[in-house]
């Protein structure tokens, strides 16, 4: 075998080997001019999501879910039954004393949807103080329509749970 094939082919076993991906990082379906009405709810919730949780306002993070919300992360299934609940579980105060400052949406693309259900694929970024990455975490986001309500009815994070307990 010639040794540029052998190189290219080591160089592609390498890439596979650790999850890398030739597909170019998707675009913000988000940020388009103007999204189709059910891509902007579904946006919208998502940003009500961030910036809830930005500013460590676990009620009014708790207000832009669907219960019972489930978050599947690391090796745990969550469930929280009431926004009660949910903001009892999630003091984002915590998170802050292990170096985060804030979060921010790299991408979200809208990947399958029906009248009162979306389903989108998120990268978010976790920042320290200066705006240093922490870490990037690809996830899916389930948004629901309940009881005339949109809201992130489940995730399933490569996150992990930084607090044990929480949703973070």
């Amino acid at each position: 075998m010639p040794s540029v094939t052998r190189r290219l082919l080591a160089a592609a076993l390498v890439l596979a080997a650790t999850g890398a991906r030739a597909e170019p990082t998707p675009a913000d379906e988000c940020a388009q001019a103007s999204p189709a009405p059910l891509l902007a709810q579904g946006c919208a919730v998502l940003d009500a999501f961030m910036t809830a949780f930005n500013a460590r306002d676990p009620a009014a993070w708790a207000a832009t879910l669907n219960f019972p919300h489930v978050r599947l992360a690391g090796h745990e299934v969550q469930v929280w039954n009431t926004p009660e609940d949910y903001a009892r579980a999630n003091d984002v105060g915590e998170l802050g004393r292990s170096g985060w400052s804030h979060s921010r949406w790299d991408w979200r693309r809208l990947v399958q949807q029906s009248s009162d259900k979306l389903h989108l694929l998120v990268r978010f970024t976790r920042y320290g103080a200066g705006d240093r990455p922490l870490g990037s975490y690809e996830s899916l986001y389930i948004v629901t329509l309940k009881d005339g309500h949109w809201g992130v009815q489940a995730r399933s994070s490569y996150a992990g749970v930084a607090v044990k307990g929480s949703a973070f």
